[in-house]
């Protein structure tokens, strides 16, 4: 079980900050353990992460379930928690709470309410806690409890050698539950899109991590960057990654939780499948496994592990490279084998039934007959098939002479729509010439209208009207000027 250090503890280097899940197990195996789940080794404790973005809709659900069944589809024990009063995390699975299952909210309010009467199975290896819409109320309730922060902690600690992979579904917010899930939480992951507004609130956020790294959670650390319904072809998109990278860049080796974070790889491109998939209660694997929302979701949960140094085998084979359709394809294959076979073995049965014996001469003289007529048959069938095969040959005659006449007619449809084309192309020369001749007559009226005005007004008038014409087309156009994408860097 984890405890509240007695002593601030320092802040981990940048460079240890890989190890920080490493440090956290050391400090929490000292405690004493509770009889309830005490056991003869310590429980490894789990990477736990808050997926967390106080802007809504940019895909944090839809990430920590299909993150989720990623990893358990690699063979780890995954817990997904649902703290956003929305519930969608449970819509994913297909499942409901009932007024008679134990949530996310009975387990924060309620003391004597234990982690496994919350908890729901939804796929082999993946558990989920889920929420209803009172959970927004809960910041209320907890706000009059000693400890409020830390009691998402204490209700999970019994339950970390169950698991190997803990995410955190956090509310559009910077609340009671989202400071709750930060000061759990081993790292955090910052779903976003490539825009411009999320690159500004990515700043709040981070200060936000900060509070809570010098007090509650002196180890939790920004990881990753997570890009959601990418758009690759954007110039805008481009650089908006850009900025973020080169704002990352400049905390390296500093002080700060966020001196290892990255931009996760790759970007989880826009994909109506990702969208469809919670309204058939399914995860992307088993909606819409070839998709690349899939693809994408599958490489970051293998470079997750890899870069943890957590054991993982192959992905689960029912959500890459197949489907019902393909998984159905030998099965028609060996059926046809064996009906191939089936007739082979027909085949010799016959031709050893037909072989003439001594003892059968009945036999003989009853194939002799089936044998004339078959013969019988089968010339009636050859005078058939001749007299098709006439009627065919006169059919493809008939079609002969129709395409002659056929093309006849279109030769003649040519040689009627060059000569109209000859006669338009007249027109349009004449009509040419036309209106040169009333351009010449207009210039030359225009001119002499000219000379007239000039006659006319004095010199001082024609004098001031240049000045101002040159003024008029002196005045700049208004153009919108574009707003930096710099957000004045990432300060504390």
């Amino acid at each position: 079980m984890h405890e509240e250090p007695h002593e601030p503890q320092p802040v981990l280097h940048p460079a240890l900050a890989t190890e920080a899940s490493d440090v956290v197990d050391v400090t929490e195996r000292t405690p004493e353990v509770s009889s309830a789940v005490e056991t003869s080794e310590p429980a490894r404790k789990p990477r736990v992460i808050a997926l967390l973005n106080q802007k809504g809709g940019v895909g944090k659900t839809t990430s920590t379930v299909n993150l989720g069944a990623a990893f358990a589809r690699y063979g780890q024990r995954v817990l997904l928690v649902d703290l956003d009063p929305q519930s969608n995390l449970s819509l994913h699975f297909g499942v409901e709470s009932g007024p008679e299952q134990r949530t996310i909210r009975d387990l924060l309010l309620d003391p004597t309410c234990r982690i496994e009467d919350a908890v729901q199975t939804a796929r082999p290896g993946l558990d989920f806690i889920p929420a209803v819409t009172e959970l927004a109320l809960v910041e209320g309730e907890l706000a009059q409890q000693e400890g409020m922060q830390t009691v998402l902690r204490s209700k999970l600690e019994p339950v970390y050698g169950n698991y190997d992979v803990v995410l955190l579904d956090c509310p559009p917010s910077l609340g009671v539950l989202s400071v709750n899930a930060l000061t759990v939480a081993d790292e955090v992951f910052v779903p976003m899109q490539a825009h411009y507004l999320p690159l500004r609130g990515l700043e709040k956020l981070l200060q936000t991590v900060h509070l809570i790294s010098q007090g509650l959670n002196p180890t939790i650390r920004v990881t990753g960057i997570l890009l959601c319904m990418h758009d690759g072809s954007s110039s805008h998109a481009r650089a908006v990654i850009g900025e973020i990278e080169s704002q990352l860049a400049q905390f390296r080796g500093m002080d700060v939780p966020w001196s290892t974070a990255t931009v996760l790889d790759p970007p989880v491109r826009r994909n109506i499948k990702l969208a469809e998939a919670p309204s058939f209660g399914l995860t992307i694997f088993d909606y819409a496994p070839k998709c690349p929302g899939a693809d994408d979701y599958r490489r970051i949960a293998e470079q997750l592990l890899i870069g943890w140094g957590l054991p993982h085998g192959s992905f689960d084979g029912a959500a890459v490279g197949g489907n019902d359709s393909d998984a159905a394809v030998p099965k028609k294959r060996k059926a046809t084998k064996r009906a191939k076979r089936g007739v082979k073995a027909a085949r010799g049965e016959t031709a050893k039934s037909t072989k003439p014996t001594g003892s059968s001469k009945s036999a003989s003289k009853s194939a002799k007959k089936s044998a004339k007529k078959s013969a019988k048959k089968s010339a009636k069938i050859s005078a058939k098939s001749a007299k098709a095969a006439s009627k065919i040959t006169k059919r493809a005659s008939a079609t002969k002479a129709v395409t002659k006449v056929a093309t006849k007619s279109v030769k003649r449809a040519q040689v009627t729509l060059s000569k109209a084309a000859k006669a338009n192309a007249a027109k349009v020369a004449r009509a040419a010439r036309a209106v040169k001749v009333a351009k010449a007559a207009h210039t030359s009226n225009m001119a002499k209208l000219a000379k007239v005005a000039r006659s006319s007004k004095p010199a001082r008038s024609v004098k001031a009207s240049k000045p101002a014409k040159a003024a008029k087309m002196a005045k700049p156009t208004k153009r919108p000027v574009r707003r930096s994408l710099r957000s004045g860097g990432l300060s504390l």
